[in-house]
């Protein structure tokens, strides 16, 4: 049991340093520990999440100013919420935005990031959870990044219609590899901790438990940076640059038309531009940012951001559906098992073949590692996760998934041999291709009977189809 226990005290105890209590309305607290280090921590009012706004910039310059005379022997910044170190920008200020008062917001952000990066001590960001876009940018303005075991990094924004804004596209293409750093700002794709150690934004992996350590020899100076490959320095020549990014306008053209997605396209010419320039990036880096939030695009996928915002607040609460039964351990069928145990329902999985059960059970650790699953949330999936190579958890389910093979007298001989279902329990079919209404007649009770489209792979692509027949 020792194992566990350390692993559950050093992923919930969370070191916040001497910091006081904040007042009603700051976003930052703050204090100084016995060796001269002082610890500014993020904790936004009235929320369980940390959002970047103009108020937590504004507020970390009053600090910055303090600080700057003060000297300490380091600076320590991290966030106060179990959540993570932020969430990003504040999105819900985007539509108050024209072009100028965009630029003249990220100038003062700029300014006040810069301050931060020249200040004469060390600096160093903690990140626990996700550490995203503008607090991904924070981050990146100190001198070091801890990332505590689970952490991530990423810029999102390019999901927005847009690219970093606050210091991301030359802060990051400096500090790793820039085809990279790149690749992470086109895609929107988040570093997870040991990914994002091998490329150079973390300095360190720890556990909780060690950041008092690191943080006493990051104060005495006994942390040392690894120095640019030869790979970094030969992009940063605008030969370079250009033949890299040549390279990546094509593949971004096959997956976002510059027609309908400007934003990666921006980057690219940004980056291609005025790479290894950060005077002339940082001022390309505003103007660019600013202008792409007034095209269609932009508007567009921040309405359909808030719309996925507006249907995952409707989504809180009970389902009642607390056991799921998959039928058939195939490859859709034991993603869609292993997926409902991470969501933290109770999963049966049946198929008549032992050897796929067995199969299904050992990828689904798998996709717990997919899914950046930590050592307890992977062992708690897995419990809930049970082969069951006789059937009967179709007796208890809430919801049973039909996931064999796309063969019509396959699929009406399993609803034809179910027996024992709840009067509450829904069945539902994972079939793309064959007609539900036909499906319907051997169901056992046609009107608790649908489909339920997953797309593959299930763990990567977030999408599902409801689909009613005529009498569900």
């Amino acid at each position: 049991m020792v194992g566990p226990v350390l692993s559950y005290i050093g992923e919930t105890r969370q070191a916040l340093g001497p910091v006081q209590k904040a007042e009603a309305d700051d976003k930052w607290r703050v204090g100084t520990d016995e060796q001269g280090i002082v610890w500014l921590v993020l904790d936004c009012p009235d929320s369980g999440t940390n959002t970047i706004s103009e108020a937590v910039i504004s507020e970390l310059d009053a600090h910055i100013e303090l600080l700057e005379q003060e000297e300490p022997t380091a600076l320590v910044i991290r966030s106060a919420k179990q959540s993570g170190f932020a969430t990003g920008a504040d999105i819900k200020r985007f539509s108050d935005l024209n072009e100028e008062s965009a630029a003249d917001m990220l100038r003062r952000g700029h300014a006040v990031l810069d301050r931060l990066e020249a200040l004469p001590f060390p600096t160093v960001a903690v990140v626990h959870g996700a550490a995203l876009g503008a607090g991904f940018e924070i981050a990146l303005a100190c001198d070091h990044r801890i990332a505590i075991k689970g952490a991530s990094f990423g810029f999102p924004e390019v999901r927005l219609g847009l690219h970093p804004g606050l210091g991301g596209t030359f802060r990051l293409t400096e500090l790793i590899e820039p085809t990279e750093a790149m690749t992470l700002m086109l895609t929107g794709k988040s570093a997870h901790t040991m990914k994002a150690e091998k490329l150079g934004i973390a300095d360190a992996v720890i556990e909780e438990r060690h950041l008092g350590n690191a943080l006493r020899d990051i104060a005495a100076k006994r942390f040392e940076k690894s120095p640019a490959g030869l790979k970094s320095r030969a992009v940063q020549t605008k030969p370079g640059r250009s033949l890299a990014a040549r390279q990546m306008r094509k593949q971004t053209e096959e997956k976002a038309p510059k027609e309908h997605f400007p934003a990666p396209h921006g980057l690219i010419d940004l980056w291609e531009e005025h790479g290894g320039n950060r005077e002339a990036m940082q001022t390309a880096e505003i103007a660019s940012f600013a202008r792409l939030l007034e095209t269609d695009a932009c508007r567009n996928l921040v309405r359909v951001f808030f719309l996925r915002q507006r249907l995952k607040t409707a989504a809180r609460g009970d389902s009642e559906i607390h056991h799921v039964h998959v039928i058939g351990a195939g490859a859709m069928g034991a993603d869609i098992a292993a997926w409902a145990a991470i969501q933290g329902a109770q999963v049966t999985l049946f198929d008549v073949e032992n050897a796929q059960i067995g199969q299904a059970i050992g990828d689904a650790r798998k996709t717990c590692a997919g899914a950046h699953l930590s050592s307890l949330e992977t062992r708690d999936a897995m419990d809930r996760l049970m082969p069951d190579p006789k059937g009967v958890g179709v007796r208890q389910a809430d919801l049973v998934i039909e996931a064999v093979p796309e063969k019509l007298e396959l699929k009406t001989d399993v609803y034809e041999s179910l027996s024992g279902l709840k009067d509450t329990a829904i069945l539902v079919s994972n079939t793309s291709s064959l007609r539900l209404s036909r499906l319907a007649l051997a169901a056992p009770d046609p009107e608790r009977f649908a489909g339920l489209h997953f797309f593959n792979p299930v763990p990567k692509m977030q999408l599902v189809e409801v689909v009613r027949q005529d009498v569900t």
